[in-house]
C-alpha cells in the first residue's frame, strides 16, 4: 500500500507541476502564436523527427523520418557513447496526403534492452548520436502526462516544463501535432519534439485533430498512423488507435475515442480481454487514457464522452482501474473517484497558480 501511495504522489506532482491554471472566475491568456520554425536543410539521408516508444518488454521502438528512401532502417546502439555493438534493422512506410508526400518513415524495434539504463544510438548508419534512457523495472516510476500539444508559444512553455521532470515515461493523451490536414506542421511538430521525444519513450494516442479524414480523398488517421507507431500488435490489438503497455508495476492502456467502441466493436472486445489479463500481483497500479474526457466541469464540452463511457465504463469499473486520464479540455481539473450509476454531482478539485504556490479548491458543480 505504501508503494501505491508513493506512486500516486509522483504521479499528481508530475501532473500539477504541468498543469495550466485553472478555477471558476479563473480567466485564460490569449493564445500564443504559432511558433516559426527555422529548421535548416539537412542532407537527405540524415535522420530527422526522432522519437522512441515501448514495444513490449525490455524493447523500444525508434522512429525517425528520411527524404532519402533509399536510407536502411537500422539502429545501431550500445551503452558507451560512439560504440555500437548492436543493430536492428526495422520496416518502413510513407503516405501521400492530396499534394503532399511524405519522407521514408522508418520503425526499428531494438532490444531486449536492460531496465534503467542509458543507451547511445545512431539511425541509419549516419548522422547524429542520440541517447535514450529505458525505464524502471521497478518502483518508483515518474510519468509525465500532457496533451493537447500543438506548437505554439505554449507548448515551448509545456516542453520546458516536462524537461525539467526526471521522468521515465511521457504519456499523452491525444492531439498532437495540431496539423488538421496542414501536413508540413506534422513535420515542423517532430522536429519541436525530438529533443525530448528521442531521450524518453512517449506513448500517445489519438485525439480530434489527428482524424484529418477528408471524404473520397483520404482515410482517418492515415498520417497520425505512418507517423507514430506504437506497441498494439505487441498487445494483441488489431489497430494503432488503442493498445496496452507494462512499466514497472503499472499496466496502461491506451484507448480511442474516435474509433468505434460499442458492445460489438472491436476496440471493446480487445479492451474487456485485455483486462482479463491483467495481474495485480505484478502491476498492481491499472492506469487508462484517452482523449474525451467522460467527466468534466466544462460546458462547452458536455456530453461528448458520454457514448464511450456507456459502453467501456462498465469495463473499468469491473477491473478497478485506479487513474484515468484525458486530455481535449484545455485545462487541468481531477475528481473524486466516479461512477455513473451510483453518480450524484461532479466533485472536482480544481488548481491554479498565485504568487508561485499552488492553491487546491474543492467544487460542487
Amino acid at each position: 500500500m505504501e508503494t501505491k501511495r508513493m506512486i500516486f504522489v509522483i504521479l499528481i506532482t508530475v501532473l500539477l507541476s504541468l498543469s495550466l491554471p485553472v478555477r471558476t472566475d479563473y480567466v485564460r491568456p490569449q493564445p500564443r502564436k504559432t511558433l516559426h520554425f527555422p529548421w535548416k536543410p539537412k542532407h537527405p539521408s540524415l535522420p530527422h523527427q526522432v522519437h522512441i516508444s515501448l514495444a513490449g518488454e525490455n524493447h523500444m521502438r525508434i522512429s525517425w523520418i528520411t527524404d532519402d528512401n533509399s536510407a536502411p532502417s537500422i539502429v545501431e546502439y550500445g551503452t558507451l557513447p560512439g560504440q555500437y555493438t548492436l543493430s536492428s534493422s526495422g520496416e518502413t512506410a510513407s503516405y501521400n496526403y492530396l499534394f503532399y508526400s511524405s519522407g521514408k518513415i522508418h520503425h526499428t524495434v531494438i532490444g531486449p534492452l536492460e531496465h534503467d539504463t542509458i543507451y547511445f544510438y545512431r539511425c541509419g548508419g549516419q548522422g547524429p548520436e542520440f541517447q535514450l534512457k529505458t525505464p524502471p523495472g521497478q518502483f518508483p516510476v515518474t510519468f509525465a502526462v500532457a496533451g493537447d500539444l500543438g506548437q505554439t508559444g505554449w507548448t515551448k512553455s509545456t516542453l520546458d516544463h516536462i524537461d525539467q521532470c526526471k521522468y521515465d515515461v511521457h504519456l499523452l493523451p491525444g492531439d498532437l501535432s495540431y496539423a488538421d490536414c496542414m501536413q508540413h506542421l506534422w513535420d515542423n511538430f517532430g522536429e519541436l519534439v525530438q529533443p525530448l521525444a528521442s531521450a524518453r519513450p512517449w506513448m500517445v494516442t489519438q485525439g480530434n485533430h489527428e482524424k484529418e479524414k477528408i471524404p473520397f480523398f483520404t482515410d482517418a488517421f492515415e498520417s497520425y498512423n505512418a507517423r507514430w507507431k506504437m506497441p498494439f500488435e505487441e498487445s494483441e490489438s488489431t489497430s494503432n488507435l488503442y493498445y496496452s503497455f507494462e512499466v514497472a508495476g503499472v499496466h496502461v492502456i491506451m484507448l480511442g475515442s474516435y474509433t468505434d467502441y460499442d458492445e460489438l466493436s472491436d476496440q471493446y472486445s480487445w479492451l474487456k480481454a485485455d483486462l482479463s489479463k491483467v495481474d495485480r500481483k505484478k502491476t498492481p497500479w491499472l492506469v487508462v487514457l484517452f482523449h474525451v474526457p467522460w467527466y468534466n466541469s466544462n460546458h462547452a464540452h458536455q456530453g461528448e464522452g458520454d457514448g464511450m463511457m456507456a459502453a467501456m465504463e462498465p469495463l473499468l469499473y469491473a477491473a478497478g482501474v485506479d487513474l484515468v486520464f484525458a486530455g481535449h479540455v484545455h485545462a487541468y481539473e481531477r475528481s473524486v473517484c466516479q461512477y455513473w450509476p451510483s453518480f450524484l454531482s461532479y466533485s472536482y478539485v480544481i488548481s491554479w497558480i498565485y504568487d508561485n504556490v499552488v492553491l487546491y479548491l474543492a467544487e460542487t458543480c
